[in-house]
């Protein structure tokens, strides 16, 4: 008996993306690899993105539509949820797929049962090639597996933990969700990504799945990012307003007690994120004071949810991270 194999699901969280959802769809559909579902997830769109979704008559495609705005972090978390596959293969929606990528990453992961997430470079599409912004950032992030010592097919992913650990999980070493395929049933093991991060989110998610297992890499582009002013990472670098995300990413790993015993340095990471959140506030007030050039502090609202975290997990009352 010839044997089935596994069901990926091409997730793609979308919100007023109109403007580039059919190229991403296309993209989806034209996977050389079978069976595939292509689950598009909408976040409450106010233009015609769920419109032109629905548009396509393709037995593989599902639209769901989220009643009320669920943000970001959180609609990643929701494809997870509603996908149907064991392989799950996320696509954003101004991003594209090459006609191989699924099959590549899918036969990495079946090779290697201790896989949990498998990567490979992408390529950078910058809407506007004249943007000093968009340059400077292609030139930084363009190419980002190289600041890895080495990678090859496979890889200890607690090896590459450690290496990323050493530079205090700063950037993002793999990249962002559509140059990435997880199993799902490992993401369920270890927790969905961190809905109280702005940016960094995705690279929590890889950072844990490191931790807990093997890491796959395929030496060559397989996608595309586009980068452009409306997208979310031009949009956090225009407001430069500084959030807790690294702390959380700390505090997300102190969560699981392998990680508490074997790599205590991360609670001195910890606390030096929170020094760094409260220098930054100190600093504010006293530019205020002296109407000197204001610097941004981190939002009040974000600091205090972060204590309030804090405060419950003392009487071990907090609520989940993941």
């Amino acid at each position: 008996m010839t044997e089935v194999p596994p069901l990926v699901s091409i997730c793609i969280p979308t919100h007023n993306g109109a403007r580039w959802i059919e190229r991403s769809l296309r993209s989806a559909m034209s996977q050389t690899y079978q069976p595939v579902e292509i689950l598009i997830v909408d976040d409450a769109s106010t233009d015609d993105t769920a419109k032109i979704a629905t548009s396509f008559h393709d037995p593989r495609i599902r639209v769901e539509v989220n009643k009320s705005k669920l943000g970001l972090v959180r609609n990643w978390n929701r494809c997870i949820t509603l996908s149907k596959g064991t392989l799950v293969k996320f696509l954003f929606q101004d991003d594209m797929l090459y006609p191989t990528c699924v099959e590549k990453m899918v036969l990495i992961l079946e090779k290697y049962p201790r896989i949990g997430i498998v990567f490979s470079p992408r390529d950078i599409l910058l809407e506007n090639p004249h943007d000093p912004t968009a340059i400077d950032w292609e030139k930084q992030y363009g190419t980002l597996h190289t600041r890895f010592n080495s990678l090859s097919e496979v890889n200890q992913g607690i090896d590459l933990f450690n290496q990323w650990l050493r530079c205090g999980f700063a950037e993002n070493w793999v990249g962002e969700p559509s140059c990435v395929m997880v199993r799902k049933e490992c993401v369920e093991r270890i927790g969905m990504f961190n809905t109280r991060m702005i940016q960094i989110a995705d690279i929590e998610m890889w950072v844990r799945l490191m931790y807990f297992y093997d890491l796959g890499f395929i030496e060559e582009p397989l996608s595309a990012f586009t980068f452009h002013p409306s997208s979310t990472t031009s949009l956090n670098i225009a407001r430069k307003y500084p959030h807790l995300d690294r702390l959380w990413l700390m505090q997300g790993l102190l969560c699981y007690r392998e990680i508490r015993r074997t790599h205590p340095e991360i609670r001195w990471l910890k606390f030096l994120e929170i020094a760094r959140a409260l220098k930054l506030q100190l600093v504010a007030h006293h530019r205020r004071k002296q109407r000197a050039t204001p610097l941004l502090p981190v939002r009040p609202q974000a600091l205090a949810d972060y204590l309030g975290y804090l405060l419950l997990d003392f009487f071990h009352a907090a609520p989940s991270i993941h």
